[in-house]
């Protein structure tokens, strides 16, 4: 089992991973086509879009977790009522 440090740390790399492949993919298909050469250009493109995505997302996610923090509101403390129309 991965300590929460850990998976804080491999999410980055995981979802640079999965968004590259499915994005290139895509991309891939659209200018291959859906016939037998998909398979070969995508692997072959795919290391590329990962070298790209992984220092973009080392980037840019950081930023994009201060600003959610930024706009959220913190939880109410223990033992406090919601109110109609609370959500969370």
């Amino acid at each position: 089992m991965l300590t929460p440090r850990q998976a804080q740390l491999a999410f980055i790399p995981i979802a640079a991973g999965v968004m590259s492949g499915v994005i290139s993919l895509a991309l891939t298909a659209i200018n291959v086509g859906l016939g037998p050469d998909l398979l070969g250009a995508w692997l072959q493109h795919w290391p590329l879009a990962f070298a790209v995505a992984l220092p973009a997302a080392w980037l840019v996610l950081p930023a994009v977790r201060a600003l959610l923090a930024r706009w959220t509101d913190p939880a109410p403390a223990p033992g406090t009522r919601r109110q109609v129309g609370d959500l969370g």
